[in-house]
Parts: C-alpha cells; structure tokens; sequence
C-alpha cells in the first residue's frame, strides 16, 4: 500500500529541472525530460557517457563520475535519475567524504518520475522444477559453499515463511519449554519440550529455535536432537543473557528450517549441505512466472564519513530498498531490548545492534524521503554516530525483521546523534523475526524530532525514545515526539507500549500523539502493555495533549520514576468515546499530513 505523505507532485518537485520553451498554437507542447547530469538504466553500460541517450548501466558507476565532476565543483545540484527495474547490488553501494555535496548544493539519486526502481540486496532465483507433493526445487548459488546462508526468501511481494513447528498460522503457534538445562561452564545448552517436539528431524544442525522472553527473544541453532527424549541441544558458544529474556520452562518456543516441516503453501527450506531450495506455492502462485529473490547483502547503502569530514548533503528520493539479510551471531541472537544482544567474546559481554540497509555515520544534512524499505532481513535505516541535520521523510517501512527506523549513537556529546528528522513515514509489519523490534527508535540523541508518522501492527512497542536505566544525566536531551498516530502495537511481547521511555532526558516533549489498540497477546509472560510506557529514570519530560484509549492495561504506567518528575499538560485518557470527542482536533491532526 503505498503511503500517503505530505510531499509535493512529482511535476514540482522536478520543475526546478525543467525548462519550458514557447507554445506554439495548435500544437501540444511536448512532455519536457527532466534534467539530469547522469543517466542509469537497465539497458546502459558503464563504458557509456552517463547521459539519458547512453545511460550508465549501474548506480556503483555512476557514483564513480558524480565523485569525479565533485572534485572539479559544483555551482547547482548535482542529480542522477534511475530508469525503471530491479538493480541488484553485489555490493553496499558506499559514500565517502569525497562523495559529498555541499552546504548549498545537494547531490541526489532519484527514480525517475513516474517509475519502480529497485536497489536490491538479493538475487532472483531461476529454474524452479517441479517436484513431488506440489514441492518446487531450485539451486542456489553459493548456498553450499562455506559462507553464510539465506536466512530469507522473498516470493512476489511478500516474504515466505521459512519451514517451521507449529505453523505460522496455528493457534497456539509457539510451544512451550518444559526443561531447559545451561550448564555453569557455559560448554551445554539444552531444551526441552512436551512428547512430539523436537521431532526426529534430518539435518537437525540446520535447524534454528526461536524462545521468547518479556521483551526481546532469543534465536538459536541446533546442534543436536534426542527425540525420544524430546530434547534439542543447542549449538555452542553460549553465553547467559539477562533472566527476563533467557530460556527458561514456561517460555514459548517454535523451531525452523526443517525439510520436515515444509507441510504448508508459502513455506520455504534450504538444505545448506546441497544447496537446494524447497518451496511449496501458494495456491494461486505459478513459479514459472513467479518471481523468487534470495538475499546475499545484509546492507544495500552505508554513508560513512569521519568525524573531521562528514558527508554532506546526499539525498535517496523515490528508491526501493528492498531483499537484505542477517546472519546470527556464533552463539546465536541473545536479545537484550530493541534488537540489541549480547554475545560471548574474550572481552566478555559485547552489545551489538542489528544493521540497517541504509546506515549512515557522520552524516550531515543527507535525506531518504519518498522511498520504501521491505523485505528486509534486519533493520531498514539507522542514523548514528556523528549523524546531525538528517531527514528520513515520507518513506514506507514494512516487512522488516528487525526495527524499522532507528536515530542513536554512543553516550558522548561530540559523537551523539544531533537535530535529525522523521517525519510522515508510514512504518508497519517490523519486528518479523526478531519480535522485540521498535517501529522508529531513538537512543542516545539529542533534539531528534518524530513528527506525523503512522506506526502500526508491531509485537513490540511503536515509537521508543532513551536508552539509559536511570536518571543521571546524558547526552540524551529535547527530543520531539509529536503528532504520531501509533496503534495495534504489542502483539507478541510485554513490558512496553505505544511510546515507551528511558532516562533523564530534559527538553523532550511528547506531544499531541493518537494512542490506541494495545494489545496483549497469549506469548506475553510478564508486565503489563500501556498505552505509554515510562521506564526507568524518565525525568524531565513535557507530556501535552496526548490521546490515548483501547489498552490492555492502564493508559500510562511508571517503572521506577514518578509522575512528577514530568509536566502534563490537556492530556486525553479514558474511554474511546469520550476521549475521540474531547479530543477530536488532536486526533485530526495526528498520523500523516495530507498529500499537497
């Protein structure tokens, strides 16, 4: 569904190129082409001159001539136009300082008005034969080698489910632990489930079990299973994460990627000793015809630029981002909140973040607007490090593993993110495999605004802003959480809300937000689900004409902070009747802007 944002037609946002000539009575004026100082497009090459009659072939060669024409200057925006179609990325397309534009003029890589293009991280799969049992079989390249493995496939536009028990679509479709023994040592990790489960599987160290926590899940593989006894040992190394989220009886479980398992249309299974891929169609799917993408990228775009030299003024305009993956980690995904884990090292305990396809470090003033980030195996983008006056704007954001957009760096005041943007972006259907996802997260940051965006159908919280369990101060300070319609949040994890909180954060306001549909789902195990959610050490906040209704549990809730540590201001809680009256103004003006 595409989003609807506050974003100027497409004939303005280009008039600046156009040059319009004299009418000539009786005669239509043709459709004048929008100018472009380089060309890409599914039938160039690179030994082209990059022009709309002779286009580039790919965006890696023209970002080589747009670094050229740089180094001479440049005294007007610098644009390249993408022609329809699916360009698919061998590598992260990656900018550098000398890649920039300047403080006047912006360098900006834009679809062509008018047409899909495609930046992908993965390969369309060819020769699909028809098999027994209504299964389709295909060779992937390199899946046999000693790299990683496709941990995704993407079908169409949806992305399939990889072979699992109980099915996706089963009521319950989690199990529930009935042992788990860790052995002090850290050298045995083993689970155990009620008669049936794990099942005498071939190839069990192919296999992968998910186990929820309170707010976060952990991802294992298997490197062993005893079926009479009904036990999976897990692959080492291992490392024990914090209680609340670590394996423990009670907690619910499913497992994947057995060739066992495939028993349903849409299901998918890699044997990664032969490298052969196994589909069941859906039913209305010929494949054929279909089109089948196995991702080989984890990131599709990196800014990377230096503390003394950031990159400047690079727009993404009108780009689909689409088709990445993510490996584990060795001793598997260790949640620890937000898609942050933990993993074993010499050093001990190292938190890590799961990537974005587009990521930017020491960016000044670049822009994603008007763009869509799906089928993503982590995180669509991720502002960080050094990142100040940035805009993420009218994208689309869904069908992502891991959290949809994210703003936060380290805990240091020259390196902490700075005065970035989020604004009208519609950001639904995250946290796919890694439950405890955030639709736009924002850590340590200061003066990040997130404006008008729709947020929707997670199973964790919708919009997250802190990251420090106490209140001492931080660089974390007057952050903007304003005018976002967020609901149907929660329907998976617990212990979160619409907006959750962290820390001490003076000068943030967290206002004129619709608030509703928290849900409370059979896998939650632990505290309640709220309409706001304000955790430990929030301090200093200004809440204001907030409208929250439908939760599973009171509207706000404090953990280990208090209410008077903030300012409130025409807040709105109560009965949705009530509250869709009182606040009726707040709520028109909520979610994203009219398209103008």
């Amino acid at each position: 569904m595409p989003c609807q944002v506050r974003r100027f037609a497409v004939a303005a946002i280009f008039a600046a190129f156009f040059t319009l000539g004299m009418c000539v009575p009786g005669l239509a004026a043709p459709s004048p082409e929008p100018a472009a100082d380089f060309v890409v497009a599914k039938n160039g090459s690179d030994t082209n001159p990059g022009t709309a009659a002779k286009p580039f072939a790919t965006l890696a060669r023209a970002k080589q001539a747009v670094r050229e024409r740089l180094a001479a200057g440049i005294d007007a925006d610098l644009t390249v136009l993408v022609r329809e179609g699916t360009y698919e990325l061998a590598e992260p397309l990656v900018f550098e300082p000398a890649d920039s534009g300047t403080a006047e003029h912006a360098v900006i890589y834009a679809a062509y008005p008018g047409e899909t293009v495609v930046l992908s991280g993965g390969r369309q799969l060819d020769g699909f034969e028809q098999g027994d049992g209504g299964v389709w079989t295909v060779q992937v390249p390199t899946a046999a080698d000693d790299g990683p493995s496709p941990r995704n496939l993407y079908v169409g536009d949806r992305r399939a489910v990889r072979a699992r028990t109980p099915n996706l679509d089963a009521e319950p479709n989690c199990v529930k632990l009935q042992a788990v023994d860790f052995a002090p040592d850290r050298k045995h990790f083993a689970i155990a489930l009620a008669p049936g489960l794990p099942g005498d599987w071939q190839n069990a160290e192919q296999v992968e079990a998910m186990i929820a926590g309170n707010w976060a899940i952990n991802r294992k593989r298997v490197a062993s299973i005893d079926a009479a006894k009904n036990t999976a040992v897990l692959a080492p190394p291992h490392r024990h994460g914090p209680g609340y989220i670590f394996p423990s009886p009670g907690r619910w479980c499913y497992f994947e990627n057995a060739r066992e398992l495939l028993d349903q249309p849409g299901e998918w299974y890699l044997d990664r000793k032969s490298g052969r891929l196994s589909y069941r169609p859906l039913l209305d799917e010929d494949m054929a015809q279909t089109k089948a993408v196995i991702p080989r990228l984890t990131r599709l775009v990196e800014i990377r630029g230096t503390a003394e030299q950031p990159v400047r003024n690079v727009r993404f305009r009108g780009l689909r981002f689409m088709h990445t993956d993510w490996q584990l980690p060795p001793d598997g995904y260790m949640g620890i909140q937000a898609c942050h884990y933990g993993s074993s090292g010499q050093a001990g305990l190292r938190w890590g973040r799961i990537p974005a396809a587009v990521s930017m470090r020491y960016a000044e003033g670049c822009r994603v607007e008007d763009g869509v980030l799906a089928h993503l195996g982590g995180s669509g983008v991720e502002l960080a490090d050094g990142c100040r006056g940035n805009v993420v704007e009218g994208n689309h954001v869904y069908d992502v593993s891991a959290n949809g957009i994210m703003v936060g760096g380290p805990n240091v005041e020259a390196l902490v993110p700075r005065a970035n943007r989020v604004t009208n972006n519609h950001v639904h259907a995250c946290g796919v495999e890694y439950y405890g996802a955030i639709g736009i997260w924002v850590g340590f940051s200061q003066g990040t605004a997130v404006v008008h965006n729709l947020v929707h159908d997670l199973p964790y919280t919708g919009i997250s802003v802190g990251w420090q369990w106490n209140p001492e101060p931080t660089a974390c300070r007057e952050n903007l959480i304003e005018r976002n319609h967020v609901h149907n949040v929660m329907n998976r994890l617990c212990d979160g809300g619409c907006i959750y909180t962290l820390g001490f954060q003076p000068g943030t306001v967290i206002r004129a937000n619709h608030l509703h549909d928290v849900n409370r789902s059979p896998m939650a195990q632990g505290a309640p689900n709220n309409g706001m959610f304000i955790d430990q050490g929030s301090k200093g906040y200004l809440f204001e004409q907030n409208v929250i209704y439908d939760t599973s549990a009171q509207h706000v809730r404090f953990n280990q902070c208090q209410h008077d540590w903030h300012t409130w201001k025409d807040n709105h809680f109560g009965p949705e009747a009530q509250v869709k009256e009182s606040g009726k103004e707040i709520i028109a003006r909520a979610g994203l802007e009219p398209a103008r």
